[in-house]
């Protein structure tokens, strides 16, 4: 009996893809990648359409350092829309980044920056990855063409560009930048964080591009009714937060062991929302922020859940669950406005 026969003689039984996920889950978590990679790919000829499992081989792909064959597994993923189409793409561009396909990276998230599709949580680092992938594709291009050198760049209105542009043109704005000598653009920035017309994940984004070309000199920021003065290059990263590391640690209690990809996508929303109130933390009950989250990333993955069964996990009351659950219904449209 070859391979394929012995598969397809398979009989599949009820909870065996889930407890295979699982265990594939325990063993990346502990470290055993090889052993994580089997247990997903034995998962999935019980059930080859089982998401945590498909998003399971992936991640242990990436792990064991099979970029090409993560690369490809990705795209079908992709394809056959299995799992949370940002995390798997993700996982996608960075795979293809490593292995040095730049101009595809560039083609994959320059097609998804034009319909603005950019999730809040991942607009930053999504957005890195792109200039750093333009720049790639640039350099190999001016390898092969030595005569050709890039155009200068132009002088620019920051804080008029900054306030009219649509979110795509912001975007690309925020990576030019970079190439700008900081007093260039410096002056227009420290406008812009106080301005009462710039969104506040703009704000966020600007503060984090001070931070990442290191500027010490204070600056003013006022968003979300409160103001303060912060040196962009001590501030800590939002994973470093307080507020990121408590609430966290309330989702790891509840989440960790019994689903761990579920706490993965409950911590990006956790980012999302860190990321718009930054530098600042968000004034909500932790506890219940904690439960709302749990309960958002459960029906983002199909799975609705009765408010009393997350108040019961969390240990909070319901009145402060719904009070807090309305306070994020309200925010969410306004995470991801540039």
């Amino acid at each position: 009996m070859n391979e394929e026969q012995k598969q397809n003689n398979i009989v599949p039984f009820p909870g065996s893809a889930d407890k295979l996920s699982k265990e594939g889950l325990d063993e990346l978590k502990g470290g055993d990648k090889e052993k994580a990679s089997e247990l997903f790919s034995e998962a999935l000829k019980h059930d080859p359409e089982h998401e945590e499992a498909s998003y399971g081989l992936l991640l242990a792909y990436a792990e064991t350092g099979q970029l090409k064959k993560g690369s490809q597994w990705a795209e079908k993923m992709m394809e056959w829309d299995y799992g949370n189409y940002f995390d798997v793409l993700q996982v996608y561009v960075s795979l293809l980044a490593q292995i040095g396909e730049y101009e595809k990276v560039v083609t994959v998230l320059e097609g998804i920056q034009e319909e603005e599709r950019f999730p809040a949580r991942m607009a930053e680092q999504l957005f890195e990855l792109l200039e750093l992938s333009r720049n790639m594709a640039d350099s190999h291009t001016v390898d092969m063409e030595d005569d050709k050198l890039p155009a200068p760049l132009n002088d620019v209105n920051w804080e008029e560009e900054l306030k009219t542009g649509s979110g795509e043109h912001k975007l690309t704005l925020l990576g030019e930048m970079k190439n700008y000598p900081p007093e260039n653009v410096l002056p227009a920035i420290r406008l812009l964080l106080t301005d009462e017309d710039c969104t506040p994940l703009l704000k966020s984004l600007l503060l984090l591009l001070l931070k990442d070309i290191n500027i010490e000199e204070s600056v003013w920021v006022k968003k979300v009714n409160r103001k303060g003065e912060f040196s962009p290059a001590s501030l800590c990263p939002i994973e470093e937060s307080t507020a990121y590391i408590n609430i966290s640690q309330l989702m790891e209690q509840v989440l960790a062991h019994e689903d761990p990809i579920l706490l993965e996508h409950a911590q990006e929303l956790l980012r999302e929302i860190l990321l718009f109130y930054y530098p600042f933390p968000p004034s909500v009950h932790l506890e219940a922020l904690a439960a709302v989250l749990h309960a958002e990333a459960s029906a983002q993955s199909g799975r609705e859940g009765d408010p009393l069964f997350f108040c019961r996990l969390h240990n909070i009351e319901e009145s402060t669950f719904c009070e807090v659950k309305e306070q994020y219904d309200t925010l969410k449209n306004k995470l991801s406005e540039l």
